[in-house]
């Protein structure tokens, strides 16, 4: 009965309502009979249990999770938008299509961009799919049509590994089981969008089995940025109390024609041009993997197996005076993790105990070539890097108290093979040793307290190692070369919260400050010749000291009947910590300068954030639903300094109308309601076509748009 009680507080969190992007971050103790009973593959497949202590009143951080009903109801494209109504969370678009977006979590980005700095990490059933040769995230390729549950832990997620800076995030997915059932949906909409997509789930003969697919297109809002996505994806295996096994399989392809930010001029008369029609990425993956667990010398063991190929084209079209870039990518890995966890009660306290291991070996090759202007291959380079971790946990539970403590050892090592020149062959290696230690106390009356102080670190990306010398810079889009190793990332978060529950409301606060040290940023190259048109040399160096700081509220109501409502806000600075550094900027190419001061904020977080919803049903099978964002004053990439006015905020509303006739849905989605017009990303550039000016560079966010989707389905219903 005690591991019982204990399995019921860890997978509290993943307690599912239907609302848009918001579901109770625990269950208090004393409450478990309000959790639900999940398959124990489920358990496996989380990243909770990892980041948080397997017994007491709950995670020493803030934890939220998106059931499948919430990403089913609202169909959000990608993952940022299953995500953007939690506190701490903003979106931006600096590739200028909606299925580009970053998700910044606490100041810290997970993109699809490469060369971007990434500080959260990716998850799929705990298997990482942050890309190796940039620590990018694809979301375009994660199969957010077949989850079950999308987990949030905000903060430094220690024990989950490297990269883990600002937060991690695990899709849960579908695993079949019980009886079958199955879906089928179409849908249509504003700009050219279609899409099919269906699924079937079920037990044959005492094998689960789930399997879907589906494609999506759009002619783009803006000129020349359509879009194809397809996927299949299939999980079969077997899952009793004592032991199991799950084989996964899941193949995507991304197309999507990219628009990039406009002159301020420009942006003013037609948000719709394209300055640079051409821009594409062609993308590829294929996931496999292997999980099972059962009972190991008065424990549970478990184990997981998996092999990720990912392939890119991109191409990016520049302006008349510098080159048009080709570049190819391919990454390869085969990992493997398992782990061990004991729980033992004795003389009225528990004892709980969880040491793993992972260990990944990546195959990554980066071919980059120039056209139109000196054509011709710049960068071929490969990089075989390997790494591996182990780690401990024990938790301690006596009456109302839980102390945490664990820490996790990782080894990082980044060959660079230059496959120009093989004279610049060179190797970068890390070892770090990151702790963690927290409190969580029942306190009563459905409230708990917790606190938490935790390390984690980041290891330079193989693209950042490439491009680190001052005295041999990279011209941007910048070619690889092999420079001096970058020292890694790392970040020290210290939080504290409470969670209450009460009656129909469950609320939650937290504090935190996170100091990072050896951020990585792009600093300009300034003696020789500069590279003609609005390209500057620049090369990737350490930042002594950043800090992101915050304070996330959270409320949401449950109602009888099935109606909900949430109210969130979150304030957020990040700022850097150190004085007098010249960072990236090509404002300087027309006089002006980006020298950063103590207290200076980074660009493109908001210090604040507001997201509010509701979902109602109504009688006669009518649900009514809507969900709003307000994305604060954000400073423009390139003004570091803080020099110039920042990006206004701005507010947008979506709304959701649906009607249910036995197994029949059929539903209108409705994005940016009010249709309002604001920007969802800046930068600077010279823009050439109007006479070489120095110009803001703004990305416009999606007008109003509408989508109509019928459902069909069988079976029982989700729970």
């Amino acid at each position: 009965m005690l591991q019982n009680r204990i399995r019921a507080a860890t997978i509290g969190l993943l307690v599912a309502v239907p609302l848009h992007g918001q579901a109770r971050d625990t269950v208090p103790a004393g409450r478990d009979s309000a959790a639900v009973e999940l398959p124990s593959l489920l358990v496996v497949a989380s990243i909770l249990p990892v980041a948080g202590p397997a017994v007491g009143p709950g995670l020493p951080a803030r934890a939220a999770t998106v059931s499948g009903a919430a990403v089913d109801a609202w169909e959000p494209r990608l993952l940022p938008e299953a995500l953007a109504s939690q506190p701490g969370i903003s979106l931006y678009d600096d590739l200028g299509s909606p299925f580009k977006a970053t998700l910044a979590i606490r100041g810290f980005a997970a993109s699809p961009v490469v060369g971007l700095p990434q500080g959260v990490s990716v998850f799929l059933d705990g298997v990482p799919v942050n890309e190796p040769d940039a620590r990018q995230v694809n979301f375009d390729l994660l199969p957010l049509e077949h989850v079950r549950a999308v987990e949030l832990l905000s903060g430094t997620a220690a024990l989950l590994g490297p990269n883990s800076l600002g937060g991690a995030v695990n899709l849960v997915t579908r695993h079949g089981g019980g009886e079958a059932e199955g879906e089928i949906e179409v849908a249509a909409g504003s700009f050219g969008t279609r899409s099919v997509e269906g699924a079937v789930g079920g037990d044959l003969g005492g094998m689960g089995y789930y399997a879907g697919g589906g494609w999506r297109s759009e002619r783009g809002w803006r000129e020349v940025t359509s879009a194809e996505q397809l996927d299949a994806f299939l999980s079969i295996g077997r899952t009793r109390p004592e032991r199991g096994y799950r084989l996964q399989a899941y193949a995507a392809r991304s197309y999507a024609e990219t628009a990039g930010s406009l002159p301020l001029s420009v942006y003013r008369g037609d948000p719709r041009a394209n300055l640079t029609a051409g821009d594409f990425e062609d993308l590829s993956q294929l996931h496999l993997a292997l999980a099972g667990y059962g009972r190991l010398g008065g424990g549970r063991g478990s184990f997981s197996l998996y092999l990720r190929a990912h392939g890119a084209e991109r191409f990016n079209v520049n302006q008349a005076a510098d080159p048009d870039v080709r570049s190819f990518s391919e990454n390869r890995t085969l990992g493997a993790s398992a782990d061990w966890r004991w729980v033992q009660s004795a003389a009225g306290a528990t004892l709980g105990v969880r040491v793993g291991a992972t260990a990944a070996g990546h195959r990554t090759g980066v071919r980059i070539f120039a056209e139109r202007i000196d054509p011709g291959i710049t960068t071929h380079v490969r990089s075989p890097i390997s790494e591996g971790g182990v780690f401990g946990v024990v938790d301690y539970l006596r009456g109302p108290v839980t102390v945490s403590g664990g820490a996790r050892l990782d080894g990082v090592r980044v060959p660079f093979r230059n496959r120009l020149d093989s004279a610049r062959d060179t190797t970068s290696a890390y070892v770090e040793l990151n702790p963690r230690i927290g409190v969580a106390v029942d306190v009563g009356g459905g409230a708990s307290l917790y606190g938490s102080v935790a390390r984690s670190f980041r290891a330079p990306a193989v693209i950042e190692l490439a491009c680190a010398d001052p005295e041999d810079p990279c011209p941007l889009p910048f070619a690889l070369g092999d420079d001096p190793p970058l020292d890694p990332v790392t970040a020290v978060t210290g939080e504290g919260g409470i969670r209450w529950l009460r009656g129909p409301a469950v609320l939650s606060a937290s504090v935190y400050r996170t100091d990072v040290r050896d951020d990585i940023f792009l600093f300009p190259y300034s003696e020789g010749d500069e590279p003609q048109g609005s390209t500057i040399d620049g090369y990737f160096a350490n930042v002594d000291a950043t800090r992101r700081e915050g304070v996330e509220l959270a409320s949401h109501l449950a109602f009888r009947g099935g109606h909900s409502a949430y109210l969130n806000y979150a304030w957020t600075r990040a700022t850097f910590r150190v004085d007098d550094i010249e960072l990236f900027s090509i404002r300087e190419e027309a006089g002006g300068e980006n020298e950063v001061e103590k207290g200076d904020r980074l660009p493109l977080v908001p210090d604040h954030t507001l997201h509010a919803g509701f979902d109602l049903a109504l009688p006669g099978g009518v649900g009514l639903g809507a969900a709003s964002r307000y994305t604060g004053e954000r400073f423009l990439r390139g003004d570091e300094a803080n020099e110039e006015a920042p990006l206004g905020g701005y507010f947008v509303a979506d709304l959701r109308v649906a009607l249910s006739r036995g197994p029949w849905e059929l539903q209108a989605l409705v994005g940016n309601v009010f249709d309002s017009g604001y920007a969802a990303f800046g930068t600077f550039n010279l823009y050439q076509g109007g006479g070489g000016v120095l110009e803001r560079f703004l990305t416009p966010g999606e007008p109003r748009t509408l989508r109509v989707v019928l459902r069909r389905s069988w079976g029982p219903p989700r729970r």
